[in-house]
């Protein structure tokens, strides 16, 4: 599925129709075999331009094989219910940057658990047609039962804690992925010294450095 988010702006009403074309095109299944590369995006913003960085691991070592730095003006303003097509375009834009191009990705957020709205892995992962796993900070839907993050009566996705008493992340699919293979992969790359996954973690901490950078300029 193609579409060129980054010239359409704020036309909200296509951007239902975009979403609408994305949720028919979720697949929770596993579109891959021995996965050995992946990647972690996040980004940050200053007034109206935004930060973007992907970092490329190799999924047995750990080892940083790539890390891509995008910047540019925000295309959408901030809004909670817009953050998906406020950030999935750059998330995109810098994905198609890389050299590597990673076997699974992973990005901050939501994936397939409302139906009625495209969580941010889902988005990415649809438009990428790559498995894409979303890591929120916050559980933004469903409710908690133990460990487990339940959905119109189904199990969704997860908590995961780096240590015991630390808050919890919460895993879901997004596309190209299932439930079970998101959750082995996310804590198979849990590190006890970060609240998020080591890539995801050091997307953040390089995104970061970015934004103050580029403040100091």
């Amino acid at each position: 599925m193609k579409v060129n988010i980054m010239k359409i702006g704020v036309d909200y009403n296509e951007l239902k129709e975009i979403e609408k074309k994305i949720l028919k095109g979720i697949k929770l299944q596993n579109s891959f075999t021995n996965p050995k590369t992946i990647a972690a995006f996040d980004i940050a913003y200053t007034e109206k331009n935004y930060y973007c960085v992907a970092i490329v691991l190799d999924l047995e070592t750990g080892k940083e094989l790539e890390k891509k730095e995008v910047i540019g003006e925000e295309i959408i303003p901030y809004s909670p219910n817009m953050a998906t097509f406020r950030e999935g375009p750059v998330i995109l834009q810098t994905y198609r940057s890389l050299e590597i191009k990673p076997d699974i990705l992973i990005v901050k957020g939501m994936g397939a658990i409302n139906p009625k709205r495209v969580g941010l892995a889902s988005y990415v992962g649809v438009l990428s047609n790559k498995a894409c796993i979303g890591v929120g900070k916050e559980l933004l839907y469903g409710q908690l039962e133990e460990e487990n993050i339940i959905f119109n009566n189904e199990k969704k996705g997860i908590a995961i804690r780096a240590k015991e008493f630390a808050n919890p992340v919460y895993v879901s699919p997004g596309h190209g992925i299932d439930l079970q293979t998101s959750i082995e992969i996310i804590k198979k790359l849990v590190d006890p010294n970060y609240k998020l996954p080591l890539p995801l973690h050091l997307a953040h901490k390089y995104v970061n450095k970015l934004k103050e950078d580029s403040k100091k300029n």
